[in-house]
Parts: C-alpha cells; sequence; structure tokens
C-alpha cells in the first residue's frame, strides 16, 4: 500500500485490487430501485439492489475525487476486509 498521498498511487493500488479479484466490481447499470440514504463530506450514500437480487447494497457518489477522496476510499476498503474476516 502506498504510503504517501500520490493520486496514481492509489488509483493503481484499487485498480489492482480489482484485477486480483480483492475486491469486487460491480456496474452501475446493473442497480436498481437506487434511494439516497445520507451524505457525508466526501459524497453521497445509495441503497439498491442489484441486477435480481432482493438484498440492498450500498453505493457511495463522491463529490469530487482527490488524493485525499483516494486516500479514504482505499482506507475503506481496508476496513470493510477486515470486518469480512
Amino acid at each position: 500500500m502506498p504510503d504517501d498521498t500520490n493520486t496514481n498511487e492509489w488509483i493503481e493500488w484499487i485498480e489492482e485490487a480489482v484485477s486480483k479479484q480483492h475486491i469486487k466490481y460491480y456496474e452501475y447499470k446493473h442497480f436498481h430501485n437506487i434511494e439516497a440514504i445520507g451524505s457525508g463530506g466526501f459524497g453521497e450514500v445509495f441503497r439498491a439492489n442489484w441486477k435480481h437480487h432482493p438484498h440492498y447494497f450500498a453505493l457511495k457518489s463522491f463529490f469530487k475525487f482527490n488524493d485525499a477522496t483516494y486516500k479514504e476510499v482505499v482506507q475503506e476498503l481496508k476496513l470493510q476486509r477486515e470486518v469480512d474476516f
């Protein structure tokens, strides 16, 4: 994981995690019943169904992408992974 806040390094970290299937990637077009449920300093959170599944997923929409946003996304992904284990 990169130590600094270089945007390219954070992007590469995310892309590598997706390509190695450490993180699942879903196409936005496959979500439906999208409903806003909250917002924060970085963006908005929505709940939605994926394809024909009855379960809800959380979707995040960011106000802008910059070094801090990429770093926050990576940090959240790391925390989520720890919770999954």
